[in-house]
């Protein structure tokens, strides 16, 4: 996958900012982020830093240029919108036990689950902190998006949770927890910079609906890639991960949906104690053989169409409008091996 430019300068002007900010936590906590992040090792030590593609920043960097302002006006909304993604990792990952995260253990297996969850919320407190502190008039609106997206992130972690617990779910059901934990970070991602420069309500709710609509092809194709990606596109994780967890994934509920083989599905899935590799080979077939693959892949095809339709009816600078549909072509699928 062709990573865009953008994305690296985005990193540049957001990561000094990030440390400035983490500076304010106590030291406990900072240790703590700081390994999360990628930039110490357990013991405090810096190491060579692999970070994230910085994917969130840009969108916000490029959703001030769209509402008619300069990049550093967004530099508060890049901050908030990483401090929720990261404070979502670490509970998450407390939440659903994955041990590893970008090819090293996770924060709470390092630190303790207790450690990990403090850490996330005090990213959650510092999102809405950096835009209190931000000078601009329009900072308590941009505080309210956050809030507001950080309910929605909330109400889908708990529908995730209680697919753990049962295999009746809807595509619908799936769809919504999808559009709560994911999209709506990458809605607050693509608005959050137009909030902050005052743009005009009809360019924030354009872009908005961009974000929704790429953060569900971005999730669509993560949802593809936690069945048959590869440990290298994973972060280390193996080939069926989302089968041997379990997850509420779009291309397991299509398939336990679906009457020739939704049966079959349910039955491996439900089976006492842990998944065994034949039991996730046989269940990944069945998803393949009822279209779970091949219906998540036209959504995200579906969703990147749609956002490219809502940024149409935008006048945007031309080098605003790549970098926007560049990153929006990050959700296409190609990429995951078949």
């Amino acid at each position: 996958m062709k990573i865009p430019e953008i994305l690296g300068e985005a990193r540049a002007l957001v990561t000094p900012a990030m440390e400035k900010a983490l500076s304010q936590l106590s030291p406990e906590i900072q240790r703590v982020v700081d390994y999360h992040m990628g930039w110490r090792d357990a013991e405090g030590r810096p190491v060579q830093r692999r970070g994230s593609k910085s994917v969130r920043p840009a969108l916000a960097f490029l959703s001030a240029r769209a509402g008619g302002g300069e990049i550093a006006e967004a530099l508060p909304g890049a901050l908030a919108v990483e401090f929720l993604n990261n404070w979502a990792f670490l509970v998450d990952d407390v939440m659903d036990g994955d041990r590893f995260r970008r090819q090293r253990e996770t924060a709470w297996v390092v630190f303790g689950q207790g450690q990990a969850i403090c850490a996330g919320t005090a990213l959650l407190t510092l999102a809405q902190q950096v835009l209190l502190e931000s000078p601009t008039p329009a900072r308590l609106a941009a505080v309210d998006l956050v809030l507001d997206t950080s309910a929605r992130m909330l109400a889908g972690q708990t529908l995730d949770m209680t697919f753990e617990r049962r295999l009746d779910y809807t595509v619908d059901e799936s769809m919504a927890m999808t559009q709560s934990k994911t999209s709506s970070l990458l809605r607050c991602a693509t608005s959050i910079g137009a909030v902050l420069v005052g743009a005009d309500s009809r360019v924030v709710d354009r872009l908005a609906e961009f974000g929704q609509a790429v953060g569900v092809a971005f999730q669509a194709r993560d949802d593809m890639l936690g069945i048959w990606g590869t440990p290298d596109q994973t972060g280390g994780r193996p080939r069926g991960f989302d089968v041997r967890a379990r997850k509420g994934t779009l291309p397991i509920a299509v398939a336990l949906n679906d009457p020739a083989h939704g049966p079959r599905l349910r039955e491996v899935l439900a089976r006492e104690g842990g998944l065994t590799q034949r039991d996730v080979e046989a269940a990944t077939r069945l998803i393949d053989a009822a279209g779970g693959r091949e219906w998540t892949d036209a959504l995200a095809r579906r969703m990147v169409e749609q956002a490219l339709a809502a940024l149409a009816e935008l006048p945007l600078a031309d080098d605003v409008r790549v970098h926007l549909e560049e990153l929006a072509a990050m959700g296409l699928p190609d990429d995951v091996a078949r």
